[in-house]
């Protein structure tokens, strides 16, 4: 029995994600090759889809997506690239101070502007520590010490234990999964691809 809801042109299906939509996709994706393709199998290409990783794409190839693109992530004349957003997180473009410092303008984009970048950063923070009370003598009698004798005896101290933060030397950061980011390039359906099938055994 067919699904009476089912439009069976599915004139919606190619324009459901605007051309230039980036998805985190949680599958995997094959490995790279040394070729001049994007760095994508065919199962996602084939449905308008690649990968975000920097890739030279030819214009007059990819007509759609270069027209959102253009040259904001680099190339020039008949070619554009991808955005590499390999070991990136995504933040929204806004204007308060914490979205807006250390940017650094896509190759022919605005500092604050869409394809910018930010370095990492530890916000400005204190700590307090307790100062240590000292003891002063009286007129007459022994004086008090400040701190125990006998707590420096100058043999170490067993090892701590480890923190609860990790601490790296490459980076600050939160907890995160990783995904591959893939941006819509075209509109177009699959090739032989004509909706899902609506009909089921009575």
């Amino acid at each position: 029995m067919s699904n009476p809801n089912f439009n069976s042109n599915f004139n919606l299906f190619p324009i459901s994600c605007p051309v230039g939509s980036i998805i985190a996709f949680a599958g995997k994706i094959g490995n790279s090759s040394d070729s001049n393709e994007p760095f994508t199998t065919q199962p996602i290409e084939a449905f308008g889809w690649m990968v975000c990783d920097g890739s030279a794409l030819n214009a007059s190839q990819y007509p759609e997506l270069y027209v959102v693109l253009g040259n904001l992530y680099g190339g020039s004349g008949n070619t554009f690239n991808l955005p590499d957003l390999r070991g990136q997180f995504l933040r929204g473009i806004g204007e308060d101070n914490a979205s807006t410092e250390n940017r650094t303008a896509a190759p022919n984009g605005e500092v604050n502007g869409v394809g910018s970048t930010q370095t990492d950063a530890l916000q400005t923070h204190v700590h307090t520590y307790d100062e240590p009370a000292g003891a002063a003598p009286g007129d007459s009698g022994p004086a008090f010490a400040a701190i125990k004798p006998d707590v420096l005896t100058g043999i170490p101290t067993n090892e701590p234990s480890q923190p609860t933060v990790k601490v790296s030397q490459f980076e600050s950061r939160p907890t995160n999964v990783f995904v591959n980011y893939l941006i819509k390039f075209t509109y177009q359906l699959p090739r032989g691809f004509t909706g899902p099938n609506t009909e089921s055994e009575s």
